[in-house]
């Protein structure tokens, strides 16, 4: 994840926290808490899916879709979570369930 400047994080958390919609399509976010602002922000140990907040403890999904490759974020109103998997549905429809 890239460092970002305290000046870019404060901006990108004030649009973010407001308007959700494209969070995964912005590189950046995922070193950026939309709780408490923070860049603080580290993999969760034992889940490759999930990144976690050192401050606030704030979880969320955010990796690469495995069908499309695009960026899956747990925090975009596009990546709902799978009802069977747990895992959040990409905009191409794959989750983490295993192909019919």
């Amino acid at each position: 994840m890239e460092t970002l400047d305290r000046e870019t994080a404060k901006s990108l958390f004030d649009h973010y926290r407001r308007h959700r919609d494209g969070i995964r399509k912005k590189p950046e976010m995922a070193s950026v808490c939309l709780i408490c602002g923070s860049t603080h922000i580290d993999p969760k140990e034992g889940d490759p899916h999930m990144l976690v907040c050192r401050n606030c403890g704030f979880a969320f999904y955010r990796y690469d879709c495995p069908s499309c490759k695009e960026t899956v974020d747990g925090r975009d109103p596009v990546n709902t979570g799978c009802r069977e998997c747990g895992l959040r549905v990409c905009s191409c429809g794959a989750c983490g369930c295993p192909p019919d």
